[in-house]
Protein backbone atom coordinates (compact mmCIF):
# COMPACT_ATOMS: atom_id res chain seq x y z
CA UNK A 1 0.00 0.00 0.00
CA UNK A 2 1.32 3.42 -0.91
CA UNK A 3 2.24 5.88 1.79
CA UNK A 4 -0.19 8.55 0.45
CA UNK A 5 -3.08 6.10 0.62
CA UNK A 6 -2.24 5.29 4.25
CA UNK A 7 -2.16 8.99 5.17
CA UNK A 8 -5.53 9.64 3.52
CA UNK A 9 -7.02 6.58 5.23
CA UNK A 10 -5.76 7.73 8.63
CA UNK A 11 -7.13 11.24 7.95
CA UNK A 12 -10.64 9.96 7.29
CA UNK A 13 -10.40 7.61 10.25
CA UNK A 14 -9.49 10.44 12.60
CA UNK A 15 -11.66 13.14 11.06
CA UNK A 16 -15.35 12.59 11.49
CA UNK A 17 -18.13 15.20 11.41
CA UNK A 18 -18.61 16.17 15.03
CA UNK A 19 -22.07 17.10 16.29
CA UNK A 20 -21.96 20.49 17.99
CA UNK A 21 -23.14 20.93 21.56
CA UNK A 22 -26.54 22.51 22.15
CA UNK A 23 -27.88 23.97 25.39
CA UNK A 24 -31.54 24.01 26.37
CA UNK A 25 -32.11 27.56 25.12
CA UNK A 26 -30.32 26.81 21.86
CA UNK A 27 -32.37 23.64 21.46
CA UNK A 28 -35.68 25.44 22.03
CA UNK A 29 -34.64 28.22 19.65
CA UNK A 30 -33.78 25.60 17.03
CA UNK A 31 -37.17 23.95 17.55
CA UNK A 32 -38.87 27.31 17.01
CA UNK A 33 -36.90 27.81 13.82
CA UNK A 34 -37.19 24.30 12.36
CA UNK A 35 -40.45 22.77 13.61
CA UNK A 36 -43.20 23.23 11.03
CA UNK A 37 -45.83 23.13 13.75
CA UNK A 38 -44.32 26.22 15.39
CA UNK A 39 -43.98 27.87 11.99
CA UNK A 40 -47.65 27.20 11.26
CA UNK A 41 -48.63 28.86 14.55
CA UNK A 42 -46.64 31.97 13.62
CA UNK A 43 -48.28 32.09 10.18
CA UNK A 44 -51.72 31.64 11.76
CA UNK A 45 -51.00 34.52 14.16
CA UNK A 46 -50.19 36.71 11.16
CA UNK A 47 -53.44 35.62 9.50
CA UNK A 48 -55.37 36.61 12.65
CA UNK A 49 -53.85 40.09 12.56
CA UNK A 50 -54.70 40.35 8.86
CA UNK A 51 -58.32 39.33 9.52
CA UNK A 52 -58.55 42.05 12.15
CA UNK A 53 -57.25 44.63 9.68
CA UNK A 54 -59.62 43.30 7.00
CA UNK A 55 -62.55 44.01 9.31
CA UNK A 56 -62.40 47.63 8.10
CA UNK A 57 -63.12 46.58 4.51
CA UNK A 58 -66.35 48.57 4.63
CA UNK A 59 -64.31 51.74 5.27
CA UNK A 60 -62.21 51.34 2.13
CA UNK A 61 -62.98 53.89 -0.62
CA UNK A 62 -64.65 52.38 -3.68
CA UNK A 63 -64.19 53.76 -7.19
CA UNK A 64 -66.47 52.75 -10.07
CA UNK A 65 -66.29 53.57 -13.76
CA UNK A 66 -68.35 52.43 -16.71
CA UNK A 67 -68.93 53.01 -20.42
CA UNK A 68 -72.06 52.01 -22.30
CA UNK A 69 -73.57 51.99 -25.79
CA UNK A 70 -77.26 51.56 -26.64
CA UNK A 71 -79.07 50.93 -29.93
CA UNK A 72 -82.85 50.84 -29.39
CA UNK A 73 -85.54 50.22 -32.07
CA UNK A 74 -88.15 49.03 -29.63
CA UNK A 75 -91.68 50.45 -30.14
CA UNK A 76 -91.69 50.97 -26.38
CA UNK A 77 -88.42 52.89 -26.36
CA UNK A 78 -87.91 55.96 -24.22
CA UNK A 79 -88.11 58.47 -27.09
CA UNK A 80 -90.78 56.75 -29.23
CA UNK A 81 -93.41 59.11 -27.83
CA UNK A 82 -91.46 61.97 -29.40
CA UNK A 83 -91.57 60.23 -32.80
CA UNK A 84 -88.17 58.52 -32.78
CA UNK A 85 -87.84 55.25 -34.74
CA UNK A 86 -84.34 54.45 -33.48
CA UNK A 87 -82.28 55.66 -30.55
CA UNK A 88 -78.52 55.38 -30.14
CA UNK A 89 -76.79 56.44 -26.94
CA UNK A 90 -73.36 56.54 -25.37
CA UNK A 91 -72.87 57.02 -21.66
CA UNK A 92 -70.05 57.45 -19.14
CA UNK A 93 -70.44 56.85 -15.40
CA UNK A 94 -67.92 57.59 -12.64
CA UNK A 95 -68.34 57.12 -8.92
CA UNK A 96 -66.39 57.40 -5.67
CA UNK A 97 -67.85 56.26 -2.34
CA UNK A 98 -66.39 56.27 1.16
CA UNK A 99 -67.76 55.26 4.53
CA UNK A 100 -66.06 56.77 7.58
CA UNK A 101 -65.62 55.34 11.06
CA UNK A 102 -68.07 57.98 12.32
CA UNK A 103 -70.84 56.21 10.40
CA UNK A 104 -70.93 58.90 7.74
CA UNK A 105 -71.25 57.73 4.13
CA UNK A 106 -70.23 60.04 1.31
CA UNK A 107 -70.57 59.42 -2.42
CA UNK A 108 -69.52 61.47 -5.42
CA UNK A 109 -70.97 60.56 -8.81
CA UNK A 110 -70.61 61.91 -12.32
CA UNK A 111 -72.26 60.78 -15.53
CA UNK A 112 -72.56 61.98 -19.09
CA UNK A 113 -74.67 60.76 -22.02
CA UNK A 114 -74.82 61.48 -25.74
CA UNK A 115 -78.17 60.55 -27.36
CA UNK A 116 -79.24 60.64 -31.01
CA UNK A 117 -82.79 59.89 -32.24
CA UNK A 118 -83.78 59.15 -35.82
CA UNK A 119 -87.19 60.13 -37.20
CA UNK A 120 -89.46 63.15 -37.13
CA UNK A 121 -89.63 64.29 -33.52
CA UNK A 122 -92.35 66.33 -31.89
CA UNK A 123 -89.61 68.13 -29.96
CA UNK A 124 -86.58 68.86 -32.16
CA UNK A 125 -84.42 69.43 -29.06
CA UNK A 126 -84.36 65.69 -28.54
CA UNK A 127 -83.03 64.91 -32.03
CA UNK A 128 -79.50 64.97 -30.73
CA UNK A 129 -78.37 66.14 -27.33
CA UNK A 130 -75.88 65.54 -24.52
CA UNK A 131 -76.65 65.37 -20.83
CA UNK A 132 -74.30 65.55 -17.86
CA UNK A 133 -74.66 65.48 -14.09
CA UNK A 134 -72.40 65.54 -11.03
CA UNK A 135 -73.73 64.76 -7.59
CA UNK A 136 -72.71 64.62 -3.94
CA UNK A 137 -74.59 62.41 -1.49
CA UNK A 138 -74.20 62.21 2.31
CA UNK A 139 -75.92 59.99 4.90
CA UNK A 140 -75.49 59.71 8.65
CA UNK A 141 -77.00 57.29 11.16
CA UNK A 142 -78.36 59.23 14.10
CA UNK A 143 -79.15 56.27 16.38
CA UNK A 144 -77.53 52.95 15.50
CA UNK A 145 -74.14 54.27 14.43
CA UNK A 146 -74.28 57.84 15.70
CA UNK A 147 -70.77 59.31 15.69
CA UNK A 148 -69.32 55.83 15.02
CA UNK A 149 -70.61 53.99 18.11
CA UNK A 150 -71.19 50.77 16.14
CA UNK A 151 -67.78 51.06 14.50
CA UNK A 152 -66.00 51.47 17.83
CA UNK A 153 -67.97 48.53 19.23
CA UNK A 154 -66.84 46.40 16.29
CA UNK A 155 -63.24 47.48 16.80
CA UNK A 156 -63.38 46.48 20.49
CA UNK A 157 -64.85 43.09 19.61
CA UNK A 158 -62.25 42.49 16.88
CA UNK A 159 -59.41 43.47 19.25
CA UNK A 160 -60.62 41.03 21.92
CA UNK A 161 -61.31 38.24 19.44
CA UNK A 162 -57.92 38.68 17.74
CA UNK A 163 -56.10 38.73 21.08
CA UNK A 164 -57.85 35.52 22.08
CA UNK A 165 -57.10 33.86 18.73
CA UNK A 166 -53.44 34.92 18.74
CA UNK A 167 -53.20 33.78 22.36
CA UNK A 168 -54.50 30.33 21.43
CA UNK A 169 -51.70 29.98 18.89
CA UNK A 170 -49.21 31.16 21.53
CA UNK A 171 -50.58 28.53 23.91
CA UNK A 172 -50.20 25.80 21.28
CA UNK A 173 -46.66 26.96 20.64
CA UNK A 174 -45.80 26.95 24.35
CA UNK A 175 -47.33 23.50 24.80
CA UNK A 176 -45.10 22.23 22.00
CA UNK A 177 -42.04 23.88 23.54
CA UNK A 178 -42.87 22.41 26.95
CA UNK A 179 -43.09 19.00 25.29
CA UNK A 180 -39.77 19.67 23.55
CA UNK A 181 -38.13 20.66 26.83
CA UNK A 182 -39.46 17.48 28.45
CA UNK A 183 -37.82 15.52 25.62
CA UNK A 184 -34.58 17.45 26.28
CA UNK A 185 -34.51 16.53 29.99
CA UNK A 186 -35.53 12.94 29.25
CA UNK A 187 -32.58 12.72 26.89
CA UNK A 188 -30.18 14.02 29.54
CA UNK A 189 -31.66 11.69 32.15
CA UNK A 190 -31.42 8.66 29.87
CA UNK A 191 -27.90 9.63 28.85
CA UNK A 192 -26.95 9.84 32.54
CA UNK A 193 -28.85 6.63 33.13
CA UNK A 194 -26.71 4.92 30.49
CA UNK A 195 -23.52 6.18 32.14
CA UNK A 196 -24.69 4.97 35.54
CA UNK A 197 -25.66 1.63 34.01
CA UNK A 198 -22.23 1.17 32.47
CA UNK A 199 -20.53 2.06 35.75
CA UNK A 200 -22.80 -0.35 37.62
CA UNK A 201 -22.01 -3.09 35.11
CA UNK A 202 -18.28 -2.54 35.58
CA UNK A 203 -18.66 -2.78 39.37
CA UNK A 204 -20.77 -5.93 38.97
CA UNK A 205 -18.08 -7.48 36.76
CA UNK A 206 -15.43 -6.70 39.37
CA UNK A 207 -17.59 -8.36 42.04
CA UNK A 208 -17.96 -11.40 39.76
CA UNK A 209 -14.19 -11.54 39.19
CA UNK A 210 -13.49 -11.30 42.94
CA UNK A 211 -16.09 -13.96 43.67
CA UNK A 212 -14.70 -16.25 40.98
CA UNK A 213 -11.20 -15.98 42.53
CA UNK A 214 -12.61 -16.73 45.98
CA UNK A 215 -14.49 -19.77 44.64
CA UNK A 216 -11.34 -20.99 42.89
CA UNK A 217 -9.45 -20.47 46.13
CA UNK A 218 -12.11 -22.41 48.02
CA UNK A 219 -13.07 -19.41 50.15
CA UNK A 220 -16.60 -18.89 48.74
CA UNK A 221 -19.34 -21.19 47.58
CA UNK A 222 -20.31 -21.57 43.95
CA UNK A 223 -23.75 -20.18 44.88
CA UNK A 224 -22.05 -16.84 45.55
CA UNK A 225 -20.58 -16.95 42.05
CA UNK A 226 -24.01 -17.61 40.57
CA UNK A 227 -25.40 -14.61 42.46
CA UNK A 228 -22.56 -12.40 41.19
CA UNK A 229 -23.10 -13.66 37.63
CA UNK A 230 -26.84 -12.96 37.97
CA UNK A 231 -25.99 -9.41 39.05
CA UNK A 232 -23.84 -8.97 35.91
CA UNK A 233 -26.66 -10.35 33.72
CA UNK A 234 -29.18 -8.01 35.37
CA UNK A 235 -26.87 -5.05 34.83
CA UNK A 236 -26.39 -6.06 31.18
CA UNK A 237 -30.15 -6.30 30.69
CA UNK A 238 -30.58 -2.92 32.33
CA UNK A 239 -27.90 -1.49 30.07
CA UNK A 240 -29.62 -2.83 26.95
CA UNK A 241 -32.90 -1.27 28.08
CA UNK A 242 -31.14 2.03 28.78
CA UNK A 243 -29.56 2.04 25.33
CA UNK A 244 -32.96 1.37 23.77
CA UNK A 245 -34.60 4.17 25.78
CA UNK A 246 -31.80 6.57 24.83
CA UNK A 247 -32.20 5.70 21.13
CA UNK A 248 -35.92 6.50 21.39
CA UNK A 249 -35.09 9.80 23.15
CA UNK A 250 -32.65 10.69 20.37
CA UNK A 251 -35.34 10.00 17.80
CA UNK A 252 -37.69 12.34 19.64
CA UNK A 253 -35.04 15.07 19.72
CA UNK A 254 -34.38 14.55 16.02
CA UNK A 255 -38.12 14.82 15.28
CA UNK A 256 -38.44 18.09 17.20
CA UNK A 257 -35.49 19.52 15.26
CA UNK A 258 -36.82 17.94 12.05
CA UNK A 259 -33.42 16.49 11.22
CA UNK A 260 -32.96 13.88 8.54
CA UNK A 261 -31.30 10.61 9.50
CA UNK A 262 -28.28 11.63 7.44
CA UNK A 263 -27.78 14.78 9.55
CA UNK A 264 -25.70 14.74 12.69
CA UNK A 265 -27.65 14.96 15.94
CA UNK A 266 -26.39 17.79 18.17
CA UNK A 267 -25.16 16.76 21.60
CA UNK A 268 -27.54 18.07 24.23
CA UNK A 269 -25.74 19.71 27.15
CA UNK A 270 -27.29 20.88 30.38
CA UNK A 271 -27.03 20.67 34.13
CA UNK A 272 -29.83 18.42 35.28
CA UNK A 273 -29.10 19.39 38.89
CA UNK A 274 -29.50 23.15 38.38
CA UNK A 275 -32.84 24.43 39.67
CA UNK A 276 -34.87 27.31 38.22
CA UNK A 277 -37.44 29.40 40.07
CA UNK A 278 -40.98 28.81 38.85
CA UNK A 279 -41.70 32.55 38.76
CA UNK A 280 -38.75 33.04 36.41
CA UNK A 281 -40.45 30.75 33.88
CA UNK A 282 -43.64 32.84 33.78
CA UNK A 283 -44.10 35.56 31.14
CA UNK A 284 -44.69 39.00 32.63
CA UNK A 285 -43.22 41.23 35.31
CA UNK A 286 -45.66 42.13 38.08
CA UNK A 287 -49.26 41.20 38.76
CA UNK A 288 -51.33 38.09 39.22
CA UNK A 289 -50.10 34.76 37.87
CA UNK A 290 -52.78 32.98 35.85
CA UNK A 291 -52.78 30.02 33.51
CA UNK A 292 -52.56 31.07 29.88
CA UNK A 293 -55.73 29.18 28.96
CA UNK A 294 -57.61 31.00 31.74
CA UNK A 295 -56.39 34.34 30.42
CA UNK A 296 -57.54 33.37 26.93
CA UNK A 297 -60.95 32.40 28.34
CA UNK A 298 -61.26 35.89 29.83
CA UNK A 299 -60.46 37.45 26.45
CA UNK A 300 -63.02 35.21 24.79
CA UNK A 301 -65.62 36.20 27.40
CA UNK A 302 -64.93 39.85 26.66
CA UNK A 303 -65.31 39.24 22.93
CA UNK A 304 -68.59 37.38 23.44
CA UNK A 305 -69.99 40.20 25.60
CA UNK A 306 -69.18 42.63 22.80
CA UNK A 307 -70.83 40.30 20.28
CA UNK A 308 -73.98 40.46 22.43
CA UNK A 309 -73.83 44.27 22.39
CA UNK A 310 -73.32 44.24 18.62
CA UNK A 311 -76.33 41.97 18.21
CA UNK A 312 -78.47 44.31 20.32
CA UNK A 313 -77.27 47.23 18.23
CA UNK A 314 -77.87 45.44 14.93
CA UNK A 315 -81.56 44.91 15.71
CA UNK A 316 -82.16 48.35 17.18
CA UNK A 317 -84.19 51.08 15.51
CA UNK A 318 -82.22 53.35 13.21
CA UNK A 319 -82.78 56.91 12.05
CA UNK A 320 -80.77 58.00 9.02
CA UNK A 321 -80.36 61.57 7.83
CA UNK A 322 -79.43 61.86 4.17
CA UNK A 323 -78.93 64.61 1.64
CA UNK A 324 -77.93 64.88 -2.02
CA UNK A 325 -77.03 67.66 -4.45
CA UNK A 326 -76.73 67.22 -8.22
CA UNK A 327 -75.76 69.53 -11.07
CA UNK A 328 -77.50 69.14 -14.45
CA UNK A 329 -76.45 70.21 -17.91
CA UNK A 330 -78.50 69.75 -21.09
CA UNK A 331 -76.65 70.43 -24.37
CA UNK A 332 -78.77 70.17 -27.60
CA UNK A 333 -76.79 69.11 -30.66
CA UNK A 334 -73.63 68.71 -28.57
CA UNK A 335 -71.43 65.70 -27.81
CA UNK A 336 -70.72 63.85 -24.57
CA UNK A 337 -67.46 65.77 -24.19
CA UNK A 338 -69.42 69.03 -24.13
CA UNK A 339 -71.64 67.65 -21.36
CA UNK A 340 -68.67 66.70 -19.18
CA UNK A 341 -67.30 70.22 -19.55
CA UNK A 342 -70.43 71.55 -17.83
CA UNK A 343 -70.41 69.09 -14.88
CA UNK A 344 -69.75 71.90 -12.41
CA UNK A 345 -72.43 74.21 -13.83
CA UNK A 346 -74.87 74.97 -10.98
CA UNK A 347 -77.55 76.75 -13.00
CA UNK A 348 -79.91 73.74 -13.00
CA UNK A 349 -79.34 71.96 -9.66
CA UNK A 350 -81.31 69.18 -7.98
CA UNK A 351 -81.15 68.69 -4.25
CA UNK A 352 -83.01 66.74 -1.63
CA UNK A 353 -82.93 65.99 2.09
CA UNK A 354 -84.43 62.95 3.77
CA UNK A 355 -84.92 61.43 7.19
CA UNK A 356 -85.56 57.67 7.20
CA UNK A 357 -86.46 55.43 10.12
CA UNK A 358 -85.93 51.65 10.09
CA UNK A 359 -87.70 49.58 12.73
CA UNK A 360 -87.75 45.79 13.03
CA UNK A 361 -90.79 44.45 14.88
CA UNK A 362 -90.14 42.67 18.18
CA UNK A 363 -91.08 39.15 17.15
CA UNK A 364 -89.90 35.90 18.73
CA UNK A 365 -87.23 35.63 16.03
CA UNK A 366 -85.69 38.97 16.97
CA UNK A 367 -85.94 38.26 20.70
CA UNK A 368 -84.36 34.80 20.26
CA UNK A 369 -81.44 36.22 18.30
CA UNK A 370 -80.65 38.76 21.02
CA UNK A 371 -81.27 36.20 23.79
CA UNK A 372 -78.90 33.67 22.19
CA UNK A 373 -76.13 36.28 22.02
CA UNK A 374 -76.65 37.22 25.69
CA UNK A 375 -76.61 33.57 26.78
CA UNK A 376 -73.43 32.86 24.80
CA UNK A 377 -71.80 35.82 26.53
CA UNK A 378 -72.97 34.61 29.95
CA UNK A 379 -71.71 31.08 29.26
CA UNK A 380 -68.32 32.44 28.20
CA UNK A 381 -68.18 34.58 31.35
CA UNK A 382 -68.97 31.61 33.61
CA UNK A 383 -66.37 29.47 31.83
CA UNK A 384 -63.81 32.24 32.29
CA UNK A 385 -64.56 32.52 36.01
CA UNK A 386 -64.27 28.72 36.39
CA UNK A 387 -60.95 28.66 34.57
CA UNK A 388 -59.64 31.48 36.74
CA UNK A 389 -60.46 29.41 39.84
CA UNK A 390 -58.77 26.37 38.29
CA UNK A 391 -55.81 28.55 37.33
CA UNK A 392 -55.28 29.76 40.90
CA UNK A 393 -55.52 26.21 42.21
CA UNK A 394 -53.13 24.91 39.52
CA UNK A 395 -50.50 27.53 40.33
CA UNK A 396 -50.70 26.82 44.06
CA UNK A 397 -50.53 23.08 43.42
CA UNK A 398 -47.58 23.42 41.04
CA UNK A 399 -45.64 25.40 43.65
CA UNK A 400 -46.55 22.89 46.36
CA UNK A 401 -45.47 19.92 44.27
CA UNK A 402 -42.28 21.73 43.29
CA UNK A 403 -41.45 22.36 46.94
CA UNK A 404 -42.19 18.74 47.81
CA UNK A 405 -40.04 17.59 44.89
CA UNK A 406 -37.15 19.65 46.26
CA UNK A 407 -37.50 17.85 49.59
CA UNK A 408 -37.64 14.48 47.87
CA UNK A 409 -34.49 15.29 45.90
CA UNK A 410 -32.73 16.34 49.08
CA UNK A 411 -33.69 13.05 50.76
CA UNK A 412 -32.84 11.05 47.63
CA UNK A 413 -29.42 12.72 47.48
CA UNK A 414 -28.70 11.67 51.06
CA UNK A 415 -29.95 8.15 50.39
CA UNK A 416 -27.80 7.86 47.27
CA UNK A 417 -24.74 9.13 49.14
CA UNK A 418 -25.28 6.65 51.97
CA UNK A 419 -26.03 3.75 49.63
CA UNK A 420 -22.88 4.42 47.61
CA UNK A 421 -20.86 4.62 50.80
CA UNK A 422 -22.45 1.38 52.03
CA UNK A 423 -21.70 -0.36 48.74
CA UNK A 424 -18.07 0.78 48.89
CA UNK A 425 -17.77 -0.34 52.51
CA UNK A 426 -19.26 -3.75 51.71
CA UNK A 427 -16.84 -4.12 48.82
CA UNK A 428 -13.90 -3.31 51.11
CA UNK A 429 -15.14 -5.85 53.68
CA UNK A 430 -15.63 -8.39 50.90
CA UNK A 431 -12.06 -7.89 49.69
CA UNK A 432 -10.87 -8.43 53.24
CA UNK A 433 -12.94 -11.57 53.57
CA UNK A 434 -15.20 -10.07 56.22
CA UNK A 435 -18.46 -9.92 54.18
CA UNK A 436 -20.46 -12.38 52.14
CA UNK A 437 -21.23 -12.02 48.47
CA UNK A 438 -24.96 -11.58 49.04
CA UNK A 439 -24.36 -8.45 51.13
CA UNK A 440 -22.12 -6.95 48.47
CA UNK A 441 -24.62 -7.64 45.71
CA UNK A 442 -27.49 -6.21 47.72
CA UNK A 443 -25.52 -3.09 48.57
CA UNK A 444 -24.47 -2.67 44.95
CA UNK A 445 -28.07 -2.97 43.71
CA UNK A 446 -29.32 -0.52 46.33
CA UNK A 447 -26.61 2.00 45.39
CA UNK A 448 -27.37 1.76 41.67
CA UNK A 449 -31.10 2.09 42.21
CA UNK A 450 -30.66 5.06 44.55
CA UNK A 451 -28.45 6.87 42.05
CA UNK A 452 -30.94 6.29 39.22
CA UNK A 453 -33.85 7.42 41.40
CA UNK A 454 -32.03 10.66 42.22
CA UNK A 455 -31.34 11.48 38.57
CA UNK A 456 -34.94 10.64 37.67
CA UNK A 457 -36.29 13.00 40.34
CA UNK A 458 -34.04 15.82 39.12
CA UNK A 459 -35.25 15.27 35.57
CA UNK A 460 -38.88 15.38 36.70
CA UNK A 461 -38.24 18.63 38.58
CA UNK A 462 -36.74 20.24 35.46
CA UNK A 463 -39.84 19.23 33.51
CA UNK A 464 -42.02 20.59 36.31
CA UNK A 465 -40.26 23.94 35.98
CA UNK A 466 -41.10 23.96 32.27
CA UNK A 467 -44.80 23.92 33.21
CA UNK A 468 -44.30 27.51 34.36
CA UNK A 469 -44.20 28.53 30.69
CA UNK A 470 -47.95 27.89 30.55
CA UNK A 471 -48.65 30.74 33.00
CA UNK A 472 -48.61 34.49 32.44
CA UNK A 473 -48.62 37.55 34.67
CA UNK A 474 -51.49 40.00 34.20
CA UNK A 475 -52.01 43.33 35.86
CA UNK A 476 -54.73 43.27 38.48
CA UNK A 477 -57.43 45.89 38.04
Amino acid sequence: MKKGTVVIGLFFLVWQPQAFAMSLQEFLKAVEGNHKGVQSYEVSKGASEDRKEAGDIELVPVFTAGLGYLNDKSPLGQFVQFGASQTTAKDLKLGLAKKFSTGTSVSLTANASEIENEGTLLNPSFGKFAYGSMGLGVSQSLWKNAFGTATRLRWERQDAATSAEVGRFDLQKKLLLVEAEAAFWDYLYLNENLKIGRASLERAKRIEAWTRRRVNDGISDRADLYSAQALVAARQLQLVSSEDDLAAAKRKIRDFLELADSEALPEMTGNISQTRALNAMVDGKSGKVVALDAYLASLNAKAMSLVAKETEDAYSTDLVLSGAYNTNSFRPNDSMADATAKWTDTNLPTWKVGLNMVYMFDTDVKSSAKSAARKDALAAKLQSERKMLDSESSWIELNRRYSEMSKRIENASEISRLQMAAAKAQTDLFNKGRSITANVITAEEDAGNAELALVKLKSEQRKMEAQGRLFVVIEEK
